[in-house]
């Protein structure tokens, strides 16, 4: 298979270079596509992905790095584990060939048993929890990727433990004309609470009667509009109920939600414009992207909640050589009404964002900024063929690739109200560390980082996560 694959490029390499030794145009119009192997999704998510179209010129010096790209572009939309795109029906003459797209689907059905931490890492489990059992989450759930071959998603989970959660989400990008939208059901529910933070260490509160500390809800509905291969927008609005015990806000912290309640109800509307010219975007090889998010909650002054906040984010990725890959991300978030923010609502970076050296800290605040660089090289790529031993077609062929990598951190918290008892607000933070970074399948990426600060601290950091 492999002396195969190899035999192929080289063939297609060589008739582009014969091709455009004969003749003396520089571009050729791109006259068909043909796709093969796709059994279950439908062309046009193919079509949807590809960066150029039917009657597109072009340049035939750059064909193979056209071909690479586009490899990549549908390798990252998690639903393939090999892509192969082959010219073929080369006219000289009237200067037109095709493409053909030969593609191996994955498995689309991801049903599993849930048990897993419950905490913001597995550092924050291992160093402030000693790999305590009671803060595990188990349950099933169901992850469905291709749900009717339109790339649409089903989530479905049920899941008990520490934090009980009961879960729908699906989306269809393939209502008309470029429109999606989906649906999304969300109930959590805690008998443990952080409540405050302090030397930017999240405080835990369980009440001995094991009642029942916070809940949350979530109901709403999404639409999204996808204007070419790159930009992608999304248009959110949901319900948000949330409540804590009585204890919470009447003891341990009265600014849990501001002036002592104890529930908050507001409605929720976000959009996100999303311009992705990366290439294979879980772990990018080249390009750029930048992203526009802007949440509003609450409606007016004397709602629960009332908040307005705008993140802008960006991405540049260059090949440095074979290989060899450096990039640089960056992020600012402010929020534009001024009020002062609930303690719940205070949120900045070890919530989701991490910064590298500070993976067991939080840091509170109502605007932040990062910027992160890296720079890694690609030593190991092969698609293993574990051929009898797999009794899954989709997996007979796993493409495995390993990673080196530097990465350097920097970021700040502007926190207006708590931040007198947490020493990493309201300063500039710098972290660093070597990785090692494995990528199976396309959509799994599991990563051993050992990462150091400017205090002095230095920790081992583990990280896996599926590109769905």
């Amino acid at each position: 298979m492999k002396a195969k694959r190899i035999f192929t490029s080289l063939f297609t390499i060589l008739c582009a270079f014969y091709a455009y030794a004969q003749v003396s145009y520089t571009h050729v119009e791109l006259k068909s596509i043909n796709i093969t192997g796709n059994k279950k999704t439908k062309s046009i998510v193919i079509f949807n992905e590809l960066d150029v179209k039917l009657g597109d010129s072009l340049d035939i010096s750059k064909l193979q790095e056209t071909i690479n790209r586009n490899e990549k572009r549908l390798q990252s939309v998690g639903i393939f584990t090999i892509v192969k795109i082959n010219i073929i029906d080369w006219d000289t003459e009237k200067s037109q060939l095709s493409f053909d797209i030969n593609v191996r689907e994955s498995w689309f059905i991801y049903p599993a048993p849930i048990f897993e931490f419950a905490d913001r890492s597995f550092n924050a489990w291992w160093k402030e929890h000693n790999f305590s059992l009671s803060r595990v989450n188990y349950g099933v759930r169901l992850d469905h990727l291709n749900t009717t071959g339109y790339q649409d998603k089903l989530k479905l989970k049920f899941q008990l433990g520490y934090t009980r959660q009961y879960e729908l989400n699906y989306s269809f990008p393939y209502l008309s004309k470029g429109w999606g939208g989906g649906v999304i059901l969300n109930y959590r529910e805690n008998k443990e609470i952080p409540y405050k933070t302090e030397d930017n260490t999240l405080l835990f509160y369980k009440d001995p009667d094991e009642r029942d500390m916070l809940r949350r809800f979530r109901a709403g509905f999404f639409i999204t509009n996808r204007n070419n291969a790159y930009l992608r927008q999304k248009l959110r609005f949901e319900i948000h109920r949330n409540w804590v015990d009585t204890l919470v806000t009447n003891t341990l912290n009265p600014n849990y939600f501001l002036d002592g309640k104890n529930s908050i109800l507001f409605p929720f509307l976000e959009y996100d414009l999303n311009y992705d010219k990366r290439v294979f975007p879980i772990y990018p090889e080249g390009g750029f992207m930048y992203n526009i998010n802007i949440k509003k909650s609450g409606i007016t002054n004397n709602s629960d909640y009332n908040n307005l906040a705008f993140e802008f984010r960006g991405e540049v990725h260059t090949k440095l050589a074979k290989n060899t890959f450096a990039g640089l991300a960056g992020s600012v978030k402010f929020n534009a009404i001024r009020n002062t923010l609930a303690y719940a609502n205070n949120t900045a970076i070890g919530y989701g964002i991490r910064l590298r050296g500070y993976d067991i800290k939080v840091i509170d605040g109502s605007d932040f900024f990062y910027l992160k660089g890296a720079l890694r090289h690609q030593f190991l790529y092969k698609v293993l063929n574990l051929g009898k031993f797999m009794p899954v077609k989709q997996f007979k062929l796993l493409p495995v690739a390993m990673n080196i990598r530097l990465s350097v951190d920097s970021g700040y918290v502007n926190d207006r109200t708590y931040a007198e008892t947490n020493t990493l607000n309201n300063r500039l933070l710098l972290g660093y560390g070597p990785a090692l970074d494995i990528l199976i399948i396309n959509n799994y990426l599991f990563s051993m980082e050992y990462n150091f600060n400017q205090f002095g601290g230095r920790d081992l950091y583990l990280q896996s996560s599926f590109n769905f």
